[in-house]
């Protein structure tokens, strides 16, 4: 992962080192599907429909003529009804669990995340001690040492 210099780092800085490790998770490389989108998920307000045509129907007197085999989108629901208007809620629930069950590390445990994310915070400090460390000055001791145990 080189590239060029930022305006906050010389050059010599954007020259990155894979960790060797064998402990470092790899992060996967391959691009995670779409997410679905919110619509998806949304079934309340079909149920608060449903429901209300239902107790709409229920708060009104009977009709003196006989109900039409099919109610309409909006008026009021008879309990005969009920199964057929709420299909369309059950398959969008269906969808919305298909949706669900395709997104990526679905059958990940909490314990497999926790150990991944005990991990990344073990590294991350790792890398921030190592940032620490290039960003402090040689002490001049050991500057010394070092040209002297080269002179002989």
């Amino acid at each position: 992962m080189s590239g060029p210099a930022t305006p906050h780092l010389p050059a010599s800085a954007n020259t990155s080192v894979q960790p060797t490790d064998s402990a470092t998770p790899t992060l996967p490389t391959a691009t995670a599907p779409p997410l679905p989108s919110p619509a998806t998920f949304d079934v309340l307000p079909d149920l608060h429909k449903l429901l209300g045509r239902l107790i709409n129907t229920s708060a009104q007197l009977p009709a003196p003529t006989p109900t039409p085999s099919q109610p309409s989108a909006d008026g009021p629901l008879e309990m005969q009804h009920l199964g057929t208007e709420a299909n369309h809620l059950k398959i969008k629930i269906q969808k919305a669990q298909k949706a669900v069950m395709a997104l990526p590390d679905i059958d990940r445990t909490c314990e497999d995340q926790e150990e991944e994310i005990e991990d990344l915070e073990a590294r991350i400090a790792r890398l921030k001690d190592a940032l620490r460390g290039l960003g402090e000055p040689p002490s001049g001791d050991k500057a010394e040492d070092a040209d002297m145990s080269m002179t002989g």
